[in-house]
């Protein structure tokens, strides 16, 4: 599995273990399927997030967490 994948797994256990917030809760699941579905198709992801409005700017964010996320792992 690589990071990506990790961290969205991971974020998914700790929302599921803490449910405080239903709209917080809600956000941090979307991220974390995100996450998943990003670390186990890289391409295909990112190639549908460009198509989005805004996707380049969406693109940039993506490689700045994709950045720190790989920072945290080494």
């Amino acid at each position: 599995m690589n990071h990506r994948t990790k961290m969205g797994i991971a974020l998914g256990i700790a929302v599921s273990a803490g449910l405080t917030s239903f709209l917080l809760a809600l956000l941090l699941l979307a991220l974390a399927g995100f996450l998943i579905v990003w670390g186990k198709e890289p391409k295909r992801t990112e190639e549908f997030v460009g198509g989005l409005p805004f996707g380049n700017y969406l693109l940039k964010a993506m490689a700045q967490l994709d950045s720190i996320i790989s920072s945290r792992e080494n």
